[in-house]
């Protein structure tokens, strides 16, 4: 113990009580043993708010110890301080949004089958995903989003049409758009333009484009802001980015839920547009009329 708190002074402390915030900062320079235990505590927060810490040892199947002497590594004071922060955590959360399980079940009519158990998967990944979002760093993105020269949107693979979509919405808001597909040859060129006022915003989840990641870096090499919407803030994205989103995207098949990430695009969007005011509804205008005048829908405006 004296040597886990000699270790605990010769850190920074966590400060504002990020937990979540500091594992992402130090991830990359941890050990194999202690990513584990920061990816542990990251995924299973409820949990860990809540075992003893000869529990969360056995599921890790590591030295009681060796958990202790992390939790003062982060700078806090042992594992009971790791727990309490993790409560606060979730206490936050269930202010915000309460608890899914305790509403009223959407999907009961649906119980036993497939798709049942999918919707509702659906509905806790967005649930999880609105309890977890931080009004401020959510106004940072809306921010960086706004102000930048250019806006370059990458996504790779199936989450692709997510990036498509944003980039569509986020053209008929503000000027300077580029959508790139992670693995589109086409896309150098555009990024050969990239600046240091620019801003590129990163849709990736598992199992994660790698050419999303290089894109990533280009920007950073470029000094341009990163947005990165992802699942997990020590995703390989997650863990370099400026501003991390982050949604919930585990599904009960073979693919990702997108819902939870599509949600934060439209959100993104959405704040924009408010962000931009005046300048945004007059651009949207000019789009519709050019729309209307070539007979672009079936469906016109005032008629439903």
């Amino acid at each position: 113990m004296a040597i886990a708190k000699a270790e605990k002074a010769s850190t920074d402390a966590v400060g504002s009580g990020d937990v979540i915030e500091e594992l992402r900062r130090r991830y990359d320079g941890l050990t194999q043993s202690q990513k584990r235990i920061a990816e542990y505590i990251i995924a299973h927060s409820h949990t860990v708010a809540f075992s003893t810490v000869d529990q969360m040892a056995a599921q890790l199947d590591v030295n009681p110890s060796t958990i202790v002497r992390f939790t003062y590594r982060l700078g806090l004071d042992g594992f009971p301080d790791l727990q309490e922060r993790m409560r606060e955590l979730l206490r936050g959360q269930l202010a915000r949004t309460g608890d899914p399980i305790s509403e009223s079940n959407v999907a009961s009519h649906l119980e036993g089958t497939s798709f049942g158990a999918s919707l509702s998967r659906d509905w806790q990944n967005l649930h999880h995903t609105i309890a977890g979002l931080d009004a401020a760093v959510f106004a940072r993105a809306v921010n960086i989003l706004s102000r930048a020269r250019r806006v370059y949107v990458v996504a790779g693979f199936s989450t692709f049409p997510i990036a498509n979509y944003f980039a569509i919405i986020l053209d008929r808001l503000r000027s300077d758009i580029s959508l790139l597909a992670s693995n589109d040859a086409f896309a150098t060129p555009r990024l050969v333009e990239m600046k240091a006022e620019d801003c590129l915003v990163a849709f990736t989840f598992p199992r994660y484009a790698s050419a999303t990641h290089r894109i990533v870096m280009w920007a950073k090499e470029n000094k341009a802001k990163v947005v990165a919407v992802t699942d997990s803030p020590i995703s390989a994205v997650g863990q370099i980015a400026d501003v991390v989103l982050l949604a919930a995207s585990a599904g009960l098949g073979m693919q990702n839920s997108l819902i939870a990430p599509l949600a934060v695009a439209n959100a993104l969007l959405n704040g924009v547009a408010a962000a931009k005011g005046t300048s945004a509804l007059e651009r949207y205008g000019r789009h519709d009329h050019l729309m209307k005048r070539w007979d672009a829908f079936l469906l016109k405006l005032g008629e439903r």
